[in-house]
């Protein structure tokens, strides 16, 4: 049970950093995650935890889809807030051109 617990700790983790823009958070959870998977699956387990282990890690990779999705999602937005923001400052310009 502490490895599901775990697990969705670093997914909440994750989720906030997403839903905050955290992109260095974002990092450094996916990379202390990444970690912890590593010596999990390098531990000594036995047959049982392993299959039970690999279960977990296929729902964790479920998330990490949705997970994807949601920052494909922001990244889009954000292109788009930053466009908006390019044609301003463009807008800005030719008027000062013009009214110079």
């Amino acid at each position: 049970m502490l490895l599901l617990d775990t697990l969705n700790a670093f997914s909440g983790q994750i989720s906030k950093a997403i839903e905050k823009n955290d992109w260095m958070g974002l990092s450094h959870v996916l990379t202390q995650r990444q970690v912890y998977l590593e010596e999990l699956l390098q531990g000594d387990i036995s047959d049982e935890e392993r299959q039970y282990s690999e279960q977990v890690l296929k729902s964790v990779q479920a998330m990490d889809k949705i997970f994807i999705a949601e920052v494909q999602f922001k990244k889009t937005e954000l292109l788009k807030e930053f466009q908006l923001v390019a044609k301003g400052q463009k807008f800005i310009r030719a008027y000062d051109a013009v009214s110079a």
